[in-house]
């Protein structure tokens, strides 16, 4: 066996990765598919480059079937009697579609690197090859930008004077020299791009992973009307677009899809092809000049061209066992994943943007430590929408090349990210660890009965515990105790909350936070779905208050007070380990009947019942700060910067740990 087949064994080994994660991995690239594949590289230039029709809306699929779980429903019932409640679980009879043997990704590497990162990013590039993932590579720099911006119509807009001074600096005194001093400065960032391209190229062949380098522009500044308007899922994608460079793919973007058939990694620099038509009529064409744009342009552009072609694959003739739609989006740069408040600092784990996006962009504090971490965020949010719901993105800092294998094979978090924070300071490594993006499924809180949709949470509720439900009694509990109910996607996951009492309460006395069930489909399963339930299911109970749960899921919106979680399981239930991590304590319960002397607690009426307290008053109590969701921005940016002399203290709740250059 050689020395690199060993090295990739042992990396593969090092991600620990369950056995349902394998199985889903080896079903996708362990076998050729009999579908129809598309003999898309016989098509001419002009077929590559040609109008894309607007995609469809999918039908919603089939919701899965779950493991069934003992005495999942009772009428009327009190905290001794009430069901288990479920969390994500494995569909043995579900099938994973295998599109192809080897499939492709887009990666951007942003430099700075020196030439020993650039060489581990190569052998983490070689290593993902080798396990069936081709990438096509991008090449970005902290110093390379773009002052010219394009309409809609594919023209260039002059750019502001303090656009081109920001950009120039001193060398721009003269306004009226502006537009040629722009033009020089254009010319030899351009010759950089270059060079840094047959750099990292010839890097890139010691490593053994077979660039292919594109010196030049494969893609071409056109108008916005001729690309697709609206993402795959049917959300409309018009503001992603008119922020971006209306880029098309060029008659030679056929040579990137030649290269991944060939077996060799694409290597692009941020060009495109502009018609210098001074008389704006597209009929009479004037001459083409080479262009800088933006790196996250060209990646979206990518991502959508790709897609199309993938999508393309069924009605073509067939050809190859290359899938073009891109599966996974990386991101290697020196700067790492998002911070999180809610991780003092350290990155978010994994994302879910339809219910994220917006307050981390909002609460954001970090521009001077992570001054590229938003841009990245809206590239990848821009790309995944014209990407396959199952692929995610990925931001990772280049000391964890390991992470690239492991996100191909489980296509989840290092660490799952509805761990509390205190199991997960003290981690070595939580400096550096991945996010990982994706497109997720939207969160809706829903406070009143009438607004839940009955049919859907009773399908909901038969699927998930594989029984059937007394729906009239279970219903007109719910709609006398009901707090509010969480909803992930259309009613694929539900988390339902109930006002209760103790039997020893005073009439008058506040009711309980009690979670009455928590289910999802096994349908969602490794898709971090029952994270990002969970984690809308704390901003709106006991981390209610704080900043980092601001998530507008149409609940409290992170502002109110925070209140204790208690919910109970019965003691065999193999998921308590996942809630025994999750909680912050937990009581045996003893049986609500009498037992004769020496009989043991049959393991149907053995019971556990475990809570989460308050987050805020708990920080109060340990006298730490914490940021609330009424702080101002300066106060965050403050506690955020502040330092710490006692690396053994978990950090406080925004405060971020200091990196080396």
């Amino acid at each position: 066996m050689s020395r690199p087949l060993q090295q990739l064994i042992l990396e593969v080994l090092k991600t620990r990765p369950p056995s349902r994660d394998v199985k889903s991995y080896l079903n996708l690239f362990g076998r050729r598919s009999r579908r129809v594949q598309p003999d898309f590289f016989s098509q001419s230039p002009a077929q590559v480059a040609a109008p894309h029709p607007a995609p469809s809306t999918p039908a919603t699929p089939a919701p899965g079937v779950g493991a069934p779980t003992p005495d999942a429903y009772t009428g009327a019932s009190d905290l001794r009697q009430d069901a288990t409640i479920v969390a994500d679980r494995v569909s043995g009879n579900e099938e994973v579609d295998s599109l192809a043997e080897t499939h492709t990704a887009l990666v951007k590497l942003q430099g700075p690197f020196t030439d020993r990162q650039l060489s581990s990013i190569a052998e983490g590039l070689a290593y993902l090859k080798q396990l069936g993932l081709l990438c096509v590579v991008v090449l970005d720099h902290v110093d390379w930008r773009s002052v010219a911006r394009y309409d809609a119509e594919g023209r260039l807009v002059k750019p502001e004077s303090s656009d081109i001074r920001r950009w120039l600096g001193a060398r721009a005194a003269d306004e009226d020299d502006a537009a040629t001093t722009c033009g020089w400065e254009e010319l030899g960032q351009r010759n950089a791009m270059v060079r840094e391209l047959w750099h990292t190229s010839n890097l890139f062949t010691r490593a053994g992973v077979d660039p292919r380098p594109f010196g030049h522009a494969v893609l071409r500044i056109g108008a916005a009307q001729s690309l697709p308007p609206s993402t795959e899922d049917g959300q409309d994608n018009t503001t992603a677009l008119a922020r971006r460079a209306p880029l098309a793919a060029d008659h030679a973007f056929d040579g990137v899809f030649r290269s991944l058939e060939a077996g060799q990694t694409p290597v692009l620099i941020p060009l495109a092809l502009y018609d210098d038509c001074q008389s704006g009529d597209p009929s009479k064409p004037g001459p083409l000049r080479t262009v800088c744009v933006e790196a996250d342009d060209v990646m979206v552009a990518l991502a959508r061209e790709m897609a199309y072609v993938g999508k393309s694959q069924a009605v073509l003739q067939p050809h190859g066992s290359v899938d073009v739609t891109p599966l996974r989006l990386m991101v290697i740069n020196r700067e790492g994943g998002i911070p999180s408040h809610a991780r003092g600092g350290n990155p978010h784990l994994s994302i879910n943007l339809r219910s994220e996006y917006d307050s981390i962009r909002s609460s954001f504090v970090w521009n001077d430590t992570h001054p590229t971490a938003l841009s990245n965020l809206d590239m990848i949010r821009d790309c995944l929408a014209y990407m396959p719901p199952t692929s995610s993105g990925v931001m990772v800092t280049h000391r964890s090349p390991r992470s690239l294998i492991a996100n191909l094979i489980t296509n989840k978090a290092a660490h799952s990210p509805s761990l509390p924070q205190r199991l997960l300071a003290r981690s070595k490594d939580m400096r550096d660890t991945p996010t990982i993006l994706r497109s997720g499924l939207p969160i809706h809180v829903l406070t009143r009965w009438d607004d839940v949709d009955h049919d859907k949470l009773h399908h909901l509720l038969e699927k998930s515990f594989r029984r059937t439900l007394d729906r009239a009694a279970y219903f007109a509990r719910l709609e006398q105790k009901l707090d509010f109910l969480i909803v992930t996607g259309d009613y694929d996951g539900m988390a339902i909350v109930t006002n209760e009492n103790a039997p020893d309460d005073p009439p008058d006395a506040e009711p309980i936070a009690y979670l009455d069930k928590f289910a999802i489909l096994p349908k969602l399963q490794g898709s971090g779905a029952v994270d990002f339930l969970w984690g809308a299911l704390r901003d709106e109970v006991h981390g209610l208050g704080l900043l980092d749960a601001l998530n507008n899921n149409g609940g409290k919106n992170g502002v109110g007070m925070g209140r204790d979680l208690v919910w109970k399981s019965r003691a065999a239930n193999p998921i308590n380990r996942w809630y025994f991590e999750r909680s912050n304590g937990f009581v045996r319960l003893a049986p609500s009947f009498a037992l004769p002397p020496g009989a043991q607690v049959p393991a149907e009426s053995a019971w556990v019942m475990f809570w989460c307290d308050a987050e805020q008053r708990l920080a109060r109590l340990a006298g730490r700060t914490v940021l609330a969701s009424t702080s101002s921005m300066d106060e965050i940016r403050d506690l955020a910067y502040a330092p710490t002399n006692d690396p053994t203290t978990p950090l406080p709740s925004a405060r971020l740990p200091v990196r080396a250059p």
